[in-house]
């Protein structure tokens, strides 16, 4: 008779939830600290609340995935009875007996905070509120590990009235031909996405404008790269020439212009190899200004397959050749490597990883419904605090993971139910500080003495 002998499973040190990432202590004290280095401190001095009650409010209605006129309301509430409760403290009266001080600040307060922001504002206190996040998730799980950098653009509807040059045309959205384009960088790698920074584009800008200048102050903030994958919206020689200069490679695809389908044609019979030096320079109409770089030409396939098994289907006759140049793609990059047919072949599936920049967004579109704001400035606020979130979970989730936690419940809109929970008890904890650090003038206004 076989004996069997228990065995203890080992348990994770890793914390059930990250509450170190975000709120109520460290978070407060350091979103009020870049509020008030800020332009918009000279501009918005709130009388009974702090800088972060309106960011807090914002962030509450994302989570919860409810209006901020319910989110205001609701903590207001459940504030009130609290203070209330283990206090005793009972909210002032105004004089018409039907309106109560507030300890949250109202919707339309909230509104006018989020309209007064500026861009350089909005790239100040959000930019480095979401770069706080990264440093905080790089020193715990990515460390000097190599990662991947993704930039990509999408695009929302807007319905309303025109405020140029902030609206681009469009032919994708249903009901209008006016579109906000957003671009996001992205670090992928080690199992999570994050988001870095967006930029709210205008029309008849130059689209890789701050790519480069990303790209080196992530570097300075202590990501390394091995690569840069990128769509061929950016095909610009000078974006590739200035990470060129910054030794970061470039995976993007080529555009088939007239010299790169000689190319393709030389392949097909023969004359030429999978990889080519190909000098891509442009011509002086050209935005930003004329550059030129080499780069080398590699030749792959769509579905897996290699371009040699491309030609050789074309020497055979089996196909016709307009038919075989689209089977054909070209990737341009920097780094060739001896055996060519496997590099090729590992390009084309190293490129479907920029997708995961596509699934991101698709997950920022899924916090919260409701993306629609007749400013553009609020808007491009509301991105930021998205992906706040879902860096916040993108950790969660890898900690979760390396706990053998089941999928479902690693699942974007489990965090965010319980991420509320976390706001909520975060703030009761902290009422009684509040009630010990208010003076007794500003209790007065607050409370019934």
């Amino acid at each position: 008779m076989s004996s069997f002998t228990e065995t203890t499973i080992p348990q994770s040190s890793l914390p059930p939830f990250p509450i170190n990432l975000f709120l109520r202590g460290e978070f407060k004290s350091y979103v009020n600290k870049l509020v008030g280095r800020s332009e918009i401190a000279q501009k918005f001095r709130p009388r009974l609340y702090t800088y972060c009650d309106f960011i807090l409010v914002k962030l509450y209605a994302l989570a919860s995935k409810r209006s901020i006129e319910y989110a205001s309301n609701y903590l207001n509430k459940k504030l009130s009875k609290h203070y209330r409760k283990k206090f005793n403290l009972k909210l002032k009266d105004f004089r018409d007996g039907v309106r109560k001080r507030r300890l949250v600040p109202h919707q339309t307060d909230v509104d006018k905070f989020f309209r007064l922001l500026s861009e350089k504002d909005i790239h100040f206190i959000f930019g480095n509120l979401l770069n706080h996040v990264n440093q905080k998730i790089r020193s715990h799980s990515i460390d000097g590990s190599k990662m991947r950098l993704l930039v990509d653009n999408t695009e929302y509807p807007y319905y309303g009235k025109p405020r140029p040059p902030f609206e681009v045309g469009t032919h994708k959205q249903p009901g209008t031909r006016k579109a906000r384009l957003f671009q996001g960088i992205a670090i992928q790698g080690c199992g999570m996405t994050l988001f870095s920074e967006f930029r709210l584009l205008r029309h008849k800008q130059y689209r890789a404008k701050h790519i480069g200048l990303s790209a080196k102050w992530l570097k300075f903030q202590g990501f390394n790269f091995s690569y840069a994958l990128m769509d061929r919206e950016f095909y610009r020689a000078s974006l590739i020439k200035e990470l060129k200069d910054q030794k970061l490679p470039v995976l993007i695809p080529a555009k088939k212009f007239h010299k790169v389908k000689r190319l393709f044609k030389e392949f097909l019979y023969g004359k030429k190899g999978l990889c080519e030096k190909y000098l891509f320079a442009q011509s002086p109409k050209t935005k930003p200004w004329p550059s030129s770089v080499y780069v080398n030409l590699v030749l792959t396939a769509h579905r897996s397959k290699s371009a040699l098994q491309v030609r050789e289907q074309f020497r055979r006759k089996n196909l016709r050749l307009m038919k075989r140049l689209k089977k054909l793609k070209v990737f341009t990059t920097l780094h060739p490597r001896k055996n060519l047919a496997r590099w090729s072949r590992w390009l084309s599936r190293t490129y479907k990883k920029r997708w995961f920049e596509e699934t991101g967004f698709r997950m920022l579109n899924s916090i919260h419904e409701s993306f629609r704001n007749h400013y553009p400035f609020p808007q491009l606020a509301q991105i930021y605090l998205r992906a706040y979130i879902f860096n916040c979970w993108q950790f969660y989730r890898k900690q979760q993971i390396k706990c053998h936690t089941k999928l479902w419940e690693t699942s974007l809109n489990v965090y965010q139910s319980s991420l509320t929970e976390v706001i909520e008890r975060e703030m009761l904890e902290n009422t009684k500080e509040n009630v010990w650090s208010l003076q007794k003038e500003k209790r007065r206004l607050f409370f019934e003495v």
